[in-house]
């Protein structure tokens, strides 16, 4: 019995041990993906405001073509 609780704890410990390393990993990967979230919503914001520029240059006189022309 006493070899049990003895090999529970060594493991326990084991994993106490492993537990920082773990949750380090963890927390990296969790801070690179709200990285890749922010850096998604901020290039949708950007992108949002370049085309919404634009539709406000296309309505002046002054730029009245178009924006893109397909060649094919």
């Amino acid at each position: 019995m006493k070899t049990k609780q003895r090999d529970m704890s060594m493991s326990n410990k084991h994993q106490k041990s492993d537990s920082p390393i773990d949750s380090l990993k963890n927390e990296s990967a969790r801070q690179r993906w709200e990285l890749f979230h922010r850096a998604i919503a901020h290039a949708k914001e950007s992108n949002n405001a370049a085309l919404n520029e634009a539709d406000t240059q296309a309505g002046d006189a002054e730029c009245a073509g178009p924006l893109l022309t397909i060649v094919r």
